[in-house]
């Protein structure tokens, strides 16, 4: 038993350098925009998730969220380098928020291309408008309304045809 916290702050520091090289080669596909993440922003950003992970009382294995968040907000007109590292910590702070407050209705990525969408055009850009507006007024329509029109249509695109057995 006395092995076992070093064993998990061995596999802790482990995970922490593959989910690292994971961000850096995210860079890649953001260069395309202008972006680039150092090791001091990806460090950033997984300081953020876990803080973000802890507040929230949340816990995640792998890093799925991250790159998912990255890879769809590079693409965005208002993210420029200089503000990059800080975006994504606070789009991964609102995106934990909202799946917690949302009491998990919405699976990750769809979250993600709904906050990226409110992000680029009803937002245009603020982070505020999309966590004090937007996914509130989200939230606010899954747990307390029918299913909104626009969602409702959305989740038709995507499950057409599944039906339950």
């Amino acid at each position: 038993m006395s092995d076992l916290p070093r064993l998990a702050f061995t596999f802790g520091a482990l995970s922490n350098r593959v989910t690292l090289s994971q961000i850096t080669d995210l860079n890649t596909h953001s260069l395309k925009y202008g972006l680039h993440l150092s090791e001091k922003g990806a460090l950033q950003i997984l300081a953020a998730r876990d803080e973000s992970l802890r507040r929230s009382g949340r816990l995640e294995l792998g890093n799925q969220v991250i790159q998912r968040i990255i890879t769809v907000f590079s693409a965005s007109p208002y993210i420029n380098q200089a503000d990059y590292a800080d975006t994504v910590c606070e789009l991964i702070d609102i995106f934990y928020y909202v799946k917690n407050e949302s009491l998990e209705q919405i699976p990750d990525e769809e979250l993600i291309d709904i906050m990226k969408d409110f992000f680029d055009n009803s937002c245009a850009g603020s982070l505020e408008l999309l966590s004090g507006r937007e996914l509130e007024l989200l939230v606010r329509d899954l747990l307390f309304k029918p299913i909104p029109d626009y969602y409702a249509d959305y989740l038709e695109e995507q499950f057409n045809g599944y039906t339950e057995e």
